[in-house]
Formats: C-alpha cells, sequence, structure tokens
C-alpha cells in the first residue's frame, strides 16, 4: 500500500485564485456509502483533514456526499453521518446525497463534445442501466463551482443558509479512487466546462475504499 499521505501536501494546495468576497473554498471529505457502517477507514480520512486543516489559512467551507445510489440496501442516512461528524467536531457546513445529481449528469453527458467519449457513456448506461462514478463525480464538482444548477442538490446544515458556488475545490478521497478521479477530469475537459478542471485539486489518503474497484 503506498503510505504518502497525498498527492499534494497541503503546503502545496493551490491557493491562487482568490476567493471573490464571502467566496469560500469547498472542502468535500467523509465520502461513504448507505450501505456502510461508519469504521476505522472513515476515520482515518477524518483524522487527516483534522491535520491538514491546521496548516490552512484560507476560506472554506466542508461539504459531504453521501452516495445512496450504488448501495442496494442502506444501513445509515444523514442524519447518522452527521451525528457522528458533530461528535468528533467535524460537523459539515453542507451535504448532498448522490442519487440527486441524476438530472444534472444527464445534462453533463449531453454537452461532452468529444463523440467517443460520449458514445462510451451512453453505452456504459444503456448497458448497466446506471450512470457510472466517473461521471457522477464529475457532476459533483461542476455542481459545486456552478457551472451546473443545483436545484436543491446541496443542503446546508444550518437553516436559512444557502449554498454559493466555491471557487475551488479540494477532495479528500481514499487512494483508490485515483482513476476515478482520473476520468472525472477528462470527462470535464471535454465540455464546454473544461477551465473548472483547473480548479479542483484531489489530496489522497492512504487506505482504498473497499468499492472504487468496481466503479467506472
Amino acid at each position: 500500500m503506498n503510505q504518502t499521505m497525498s498527492s499534494t501536501s497541503p503546503q502545496a494546495i493551490n491557493t491562487n485564485t482568490k476567493p471573490a468576497h464571502n467566496a469560500k473554498f469547498s472542502v468535500e471529505y467523509f465520502h461513504i456509502y448507505t450501505d456502510e457502517v461508519i469504521g476505522a477507514r472513515h476515520e482515518i480520512g477524518l483524522n487527516y483533514l483534522k491535520t491538514i486543516e491546521k496548516t490552512w489559512e484560507f476560506p472554506y467551507e466542508r461539504i459531504i456526499l453521501i452516495d445512496d445510489y450504488n448501495p442496494t440496501e442502506h444501513l445509515i442516512d444523514v442524519e447518522d453521518v452527521l451525528s457522528y461528524l458533530e461528535s468528533h467536531g467535524m460537523r459539515p457546513d453542507y451535504w448532498a446525497y448522490e442519487k440527486d445529481l441524476i438530472d444534472n449528469a444527464q445534462i453533463l453527458l449531453e454537452s461532452i463534445n468529444n463523440p467517443k467519449l460520449q458514445r462510451n457513456y451512453r453505452s456504459y448506461i444503456e448497458k448497466h442501466n446506471k450512470y457510472p462514478c466517473s461521471l457522477l463525480t464529475a457532476t459533483w464538482y461542476l455542481t459545486r463551482l456552478g457551472k451546473l444548477e443545483n436545484n436543491g442538490i446541496i443542503t446546508a446544515t444550518t437553516p436559512g443558509v444557502t449554498y454559493s458556488p466555491a471557487p475551488r475545490l479540494l477532495n479528500l478521497l481514499p487512494q483508490d479512487y485515483r482513476s476515478i478521479e482520473d476520468r472525472a477530469r477528462g470527462i470535464i475537459q471535454k465540455t464546454d466546462f473544461k477551465d473548472a478542471a483547473d480548479k479542483i485539486q484531489d489530496l489522497f489518503y492512504p487506505t482504498d475504499s473497499g468499492r472504487a474497484l468496481d466503479l467506472f
């Protein structure tokens, strides 16, 4: 197993893109599936964020994505996750369910300007009757950046607060998501949103999700 804490050290995070007034970077962490029980693997990522947050001097907000799209059974919901994170002093500012990304994923699919790539994704969807993880990941990033409409996908944990698009994304992920992240970036680069690819930065920590090898 690769023991490197991340592909990019905290000090190397690109903050050259200055947030607009009141804008904050969007930091994703604690990706979890609804058929999982919170355990040691999730704690590794949580502790990683606790450590690197101490080095940051830029404004940011925490956000989580709960995967309720791929699981066929559901053992936890958003309240379980938020309760756990709050008990560890790491409550997010925003959260979303992956299933709510489907409409935007279809919009993104239709915006791919590389015919071969678009055919490959359409073929996968028709064959498996589901949207692949890399397409949903690209959709998630473009939604957070405001390139695709939010339409209630992203919910604030504080009542009365509305999500504002972030100028830059930081994503803390298990190391085995690297190939999915590469494919998601490749999708974005073949759309009219290609400039957004430079506003997305991944930080990988040394544990496996146990799921990424089964996803496209």
